[in-house]
């Protein structure tokens, strides 16, 4: 079993090295486009609404050409 002692007086937080740096990307993202987050919740919204078309319609659509 690993065990690690932290001397502090401060919370200290454990994640896998992978989320760490998945979650600095996202913040990066987010600071240069801080429209993103609202870009986002619209996207969702249509999806929700059922206001989208599917990856094969997309296809045919815009690529098979």
């Amino acid at each position: 079993m690993l065990s690690i002692t932290i001397k502090s007086d401060k919370p200290v937080v454990l994640i896998p090295i992978g989320q760490y740096e998945s979650t600095k990307e996202t913040i990066e993202l987010l600071s240069r486009h801080p429209n993103l987050t609202e870009e986002f919740r619209q996207e969702r919204r249509k999806i929700d609404t059922g206001d989208y078309i599917s990856f094969e319609d997309f296809k045919v659509k815009y690529i098979a050409k």
